[in-house]
């Protein structure tokens, strides 16, 4: 394994005792029920990171076992890593959320409703595609004109581009 990916080597050093206590699992498929529950509610952003990142890296190394032992087909390992980027990104916007909620509240119409983010995947992570070197291609939106609600009154636009950037922040930085 280390021989074949410097990567999974890092992990398995910096992992080790982790790694030792749960290879018997990596037969089956890398399993992302954790990440729901990963980040604690009170998680300071430097917390939150460092708990994403240590999640991608132990289940991206499931993956890379996985594929180097032929214990999955191309098919698995691509949905694998797509899945985990749909949901690692699902994670670091509830993060980035429960970041600017204290200041801004929640973006609302004119009517009353809460106006979501929403996070379109485009090229290998929408077509499900995505491999161990790709990048992921993602455009944020958002379905219509509103003002937050909280302590501080910001456009729609100005929340949801400091949204963005947390959510950038969370999975961009090292």
């Amino acid at each position: 394994l280390v021989a074949c990916s410097e990567f999974a080597g890092s992990v398995v050093l910096r992992e080790k005792a982790w790694f030792l206590d749960n290879v018997a699992s990596f037969a089956q498929p890398p399993d992302l029920a954790a990440v729901d529950s990963l980040v604690p509610d009170d998680a300071t952003p430097e917390q939150a990171k460092m708990l994403l990142r240590r999640f991608r890296n132990r289940y991206m190394l499931q993956v890379v076992w996985r594929e180097v032992f032929a214990l999955a087909d191309l098919d698995e390992t691509l949905a694998s890593l797509s899945r985990l980027a749909d949901r690692m990104l699902d994670a670091a916007t509830r993060c980035a959320e429960r970041v600017l909620e204290p200041r801004f509240g929640s973006v609302r119409d004119n009517d009353g409703k809460k106006i979501p983010l929403v996070v379109l995947g485009m090229g290998k992570l929408g077509g499900g595609e995505l491999n161990f070197s790709s990048d992921i291609d993602v455009i944020f939106l958002y379905p219509r004109e509103g003002e937050t609600d909280g302590r501080k009154c910001v456009s729609a636009h100005e929340y949801f581009g400091r949204l963005t950037r947390h959510i950038l922040a969370m999975l961009d930085e090292t």
